[in-house]
């Protein structure tokens, strides 16, 4: 493995407590509108975990697509081993710009009991996409690098 191919999976390895924290918060939000969808605290609960998912978790993943996965091609042997994570970039992205579209029609303070499903729908799926695919890189990519003081990811 090159040292700076080493050097990118433990930043990433290490950016992955943060996103984790973002997971949690989306969870709580996805469970607050699932069950209390008139709070007037739904809002902006799911407000501040959307600008989260933009401010942090969308660039961290970008900057994997940019940095991460082609530095893995060549000890991985093709661009094609990290395809299906490059994919789950794209349905993260999507998830996220979804939920951002139910909040930029939003001009009112509380949820319209139309809009709960196709949120909750968004909203939980993006925790699945996500969770899964936190799981794979920290599986299948992190143990790449022999570091021993690596931050635990999990």
């Amino acid at each position: 493995m090159p040292p700076h191919t080493r050097e990118l999976l433990d930043r990433y390895a290490g950016q992955h407590g943060g996103v984790r924290d973002v997971l949690a918060r989306l969870r709580d939000s996805a469970d607050l509108v699932a069950t209390r969808p008139a709070d007037p605290g739904c809002v902006p609960a799911l407000r501040e975990v959307h600008r989260r998912l933009v401010d942090e978790v969308l660039p961290h993943e970008a900057a994997e697509e940019r940095q991460l996965y082609p530095a893995l091609a060549g000890p991985l042997g093709s661009d094609e081993a990290t395809s299906t994570m490059s994919r789950a970039h794209v349905e993260i992205s999507r998830l996220v710009d979804r939920i951002g579209g139910h909040l930029a029609a939003h001009q009112h303070g509380r949820l319209r009991p139309d809009e709960v499903p196709d949120l909750l729908a968004a909203l939980y799926g993006l925790d699945a996409v996500l969770r899964l695919h936190l799981v794979q890189e920290e599986e299948d990519y992190f143990p790449l690098s022999p570091a021993e003081d690596r931050p635990a990811t999990r």
